[in-house]
């Protein structure tokens, strides 16, 4: 999180979920509602609101650039209901309107081994440095070590060929709220 609101490059690659800077209140509360084991409201309220303050980069910091890459699953997979699901959606090409953002869908179907490998973000910082932090169920891992870094830049560049253009995933992500 520290690399991230320092860096001016982000970006992000998301296989089941819509990534944290992305979600609406709804969404994020629904997701850390269900943590296993359960967390008391208070706790909730604070990572809802500590998620939401994260997203505030995105328009606090209009010269940094954020790229994602959204596998369609994260797109029809129900968080919340279908309202909140359908409003997450909705917010998506609004969000992806600003000049700093580009969303991006990876259809079903397209790059399937390496888009299966699960989701992670690429940073880089003023100083050009750049780093990796790959997500899991169990353990998170950030990597500064430039083979692995190149090696998930190469990945997510190919994962990016294979998604629509941005325009294509704007219309595509309103195509399956609509769908809902």
């Amino acid at each position: 999180m520290a690399l991230e609101a320092e860096a001016f490059v982000v970006h992000h690659y998301a296989l089941g979920l819509i990534p944290g800077l992305l979600q609406t209140e709804e969404y994020a509360r629904a997701l850390i509602s269900e943590s296993c084991p359960p967390l008391d409201d208070e706790t909730v309220e604070e990572r809802v609101r500590a998620r939401l303050a994260r997203k505030e980069a995105l328009t606090r910091r209009p010269r940094t650039v954020y790229g994602f890459v959204i596998h369609e699953a994260a797109l029809r997979t129900e968080v919340g209901g279908r309202g909140v699901m359908q409003h997450q959606l909705l917010q998506l090409p609004q969000v992806g309107a600003l000049r700093n953002v580009s969303i991006q869908v990876l259809p079903f179907g397209k790059c399937s081994g390496l888009a299966l490998n699960g989701p992670f973000v690429l940073l880089e910082t003023a100083e050009h440095e750049h780093s990796a932090y790959v997500e899991g169920p169990e353990t998170s891992v950030l990597h500064a070590d430039a083979d692995k870094v190149s090696y998930l830049a190469q990945v997510h560049g190919m994962i990016r060929m294979q998604a629509f253009g941005v325009e294509e995933s704007a219309a595509f992500i309103r195509k399956v709220a609509e769908e809902l």
